[in-house]
């Protein structure tokens, strides 16, 4: 599975190329960052279990923070911080997949599970049709790489994903952003098979993320003529 996530991610990078590249001053290291805050759902997919069944028993929510950059208009990088069915207002009774198995409410009693991850960002407006400041919608992909511990179980895992995300400008400084991923985990971030009743093999979970971003410092690029 994660050799089929890079191949993904490779093959869009080839298939869009770079003939949208727009040439631009780079401007210093402390230029085009931005933070994130925001709401997601997460749906848990265990090793064996049927994908058709995860909102009666894989659903849970959760908040999230971001720190990034954009090194150019195309590639950016961002770490990402996710505490998972840790806040009793999030409480629901469809997380019966969330370790340990089948004991409702255990997991977030325990504080839920977080996850700390890094992503590799290509900003696909960017690169097929240019840069354009006051473009209002932009469009990206990531590959993401990073680890997860799950209190319900004492445990953590390594993790990897691919996901799609978009922003939607409001002004100079501020935006929406919403994103999606699939992210790959071990066994560790479900228990052992004696205490789950899961095996081994990948398991794995989505998530979808809403929320604001604010734009640090200076923001953009000046294009050369």
């Amino acid at each position: 599975m994660t050799k089929k996530l890079l191949l993904a991610f490779l093959t869009l990078v080839l298939a869009f190329g770079t003939k949208g590249v727009t040439p631009v001053e780079y401007n210093s290291f402390w230029s085009n960052w931005y933070v994130q805050a925001g709401l997601d759902m997460s749906l848990q997919k265990p090793y064996g279990y049927k994908f058709s069944e995860v909102f009666p028993n894989g659903k849970t929510f959760g908040v999230d923070a971001a720190l990034g950059k954009w090194f150019t208009p195309e590639l950016g990088v961002r770490a990402k911080l996710n505490w998972e069915n840790g806040i009793g207002l999030f409480r629901n009774d469809h997380a019966n997949w969330l370790a340990p198995f089948n004991q409702p409410g255990v997991n977030m009693d325990k504080g839920g599970y977080i996850t700390f991850a890094g992503d590799v960002q290509l900003d696909i407006h960017n690169l097929v049709w240019g840069y354009r400041q006051d473009r209002m919608w932009n469009f990206q992909v990531f590959v993401r790489a990073g680890v997860d511990y799950n209190f319900g179980v004492s445990k953590g895992s390594p993790l990897i994903g691919l996901g799609i995300g978009s922003t939607f400008r409001i002004n100079e400084r501020w935006s929406i952003y919403c994103d999606t991923a699939f992210q790959g985990v071990s066994s560790g971030h479900t228990g052992s098979e004696g205490d789950t009743g899961v095996g081994s093999g990948f398991n794995g979970f989505f998530d979808f993320n809403v929320g604001v971003q604010f734009n640090i410092g200076n923001a953009g690029w000046k294009i050369v003529e």
